[in-house]
């Protein structure tokens, strides 16, 4: 079990990075400027979910977190968030189509903020978790070592 608490924690630890990376490629790409006939940055979202031998086994088995079945977390991929770019009347920037209009990713630059701080948390929620099981685990040793 004690692999697993670790494992645990260093799955969320892994994915919450992975997150952090999307959204920050997303927020450096806010400005990017292209044609409206090429279509503007397509901002994208992380997907992830439970690590399991398979979610249906694990919710027969109860779905317990302590369940063998539960491995942690992981990354199933990425998808495409489907908002609108905008377009913005630009005609002396040189990306300009023939009307002068510039394409400009549609991301709610508030929302992506939000979910950065969320992530941040579940990140430190998972840091705090792998420390406070080794700090058990050190104790154990210490006990232990003592009798």
């Amino acid at each position: 079990m004690s692999d697993s608490l670790f494992a645990i924690a260093r799955s969320g630890l892994d994915v919450e990075r992975t997150r952090m990376e999307v959204i920050a490629q997303n927020l450096a790409n806010a400005g990017a400027a292209r044609p409206a006939k090429e279509g503007a940055y397509v901002p994208l979202r992380l997907v992830s979910g439970p690590q399991a031998a398979t979610f249906a086994d694990a919710l027969e088995q109860g779905g317990a977190a302590a369940s063998p079945a539960f491995r942690g977390t992981q990354v199933y991929g990425l998808e495409n968030v489907n908002t609108p770019p905008r377009l913005v009347y630009e005609p002396s920037n040189p990306v300009a189509d023939k009307d002068g209009y510039v394409a400009y990713p549609g991301i709610d630059h508030a929302g992506e903020m939000t979910l950065m701080v969320q992530t941040l948390r579940v990140y430190e929620a998972n840091a705090v978790m792998y420390n406070a099981a080794r700090s058990m685990f050190m104790r154990a040793l210490d006990l232990g070592g003592n009798s």
